[in-house]
Formats: structure tokens, sequence, C-alpha cells
């Protein structure tokens, strides 16, 4: 194995570790979040207002979520096959792409994950 080959499977073992980390991070928040919301919700069942408009808020980010992260993942891929196209061959780093695919697909729903597990942390003080 060359020397640069070497370096480019660390790069990308690390690349990979940073994804892999930020994704477990947001299954915790995640976690959190829906801990945290669901008594809030629930009086939003029984007919409490801040519990409804909790709930039309969750809805509300979501469906913004997946939206923000298809124009994300689309464009990344774009950028990916545009790319591979105009790169020499060798020269173009997929696995790199790849991860850059993957977190920009992630980050929509990463931020909100945090900020949500922030607010309602600091809503339950």
């Amino acid at each position: 194995m060359s020397h640069k080959t070497k370096r480019f499977a660390a790069a990308t073992g690390a690349d990979a570790q940073v994804l892999a980390a930020r994704v477990m991070s947001m299954h915790a928040e995640a976690g959190l979040t829906i801990a945290m919301r669901m008594p809030i919700l629930f009086r939003g069942a029984m007919g409490d207002s801040r519990g409804q408009r909790e709930a039309a808020k969750a809805v509300i980010e979501k469906v913004s979520a997946v939206v923000e992260s298809s124009f994300a993942v689309s464009q990344a891929a774009s950028a990916f096959w545009w790319g591979l196209a105009l790169n020499p061959p060798g020269q173009f780093d997929m696995a790199e792409a790849v991860v850059r695919a993957a977190d920009s697909t992630i980050e929509p729903f990463a931020r909100r994950t945090r900020a949500n597990a922030a607010r309602l942390g600091r809503l339950r003080r």
C-alpha cells in the first residue's frame, strides 16, 4: 500500500468517525427531545393550547427539515457527479464526497434536534 493510499484511508476513516459521532449525538439529543416533549404533547391532547402549539411546531419542523435535507442532498449529489465527470480518474475523492453528502443530509435534522433539546431543557427548569 502506497503512502498516498494510506493517508487517503486514514482521512476517509476520520471523516467516517466524525460522521458517526454526529449521528450518535443526534440520536441522544432526539431521545432527550422526545422524553421532554411527551408530557407537553399529552397535555395538548387534553386541550392545553401550549401543548397543541408544540405539536404543530414539531410537525412544521420535521417537514421543513425534510425539505431542506432534500435540497442539500440534491446539491451534494450534483457536486459528486460533476466532480466525478470533470476530474481525471484517480483525482476525485469519492469517499469524501459520500461523507459530505451524508453530512449535508443529516445536518438540518441535527440542527433542529440540538435546538429543541436546548429549548425544552430550558423550559423544564
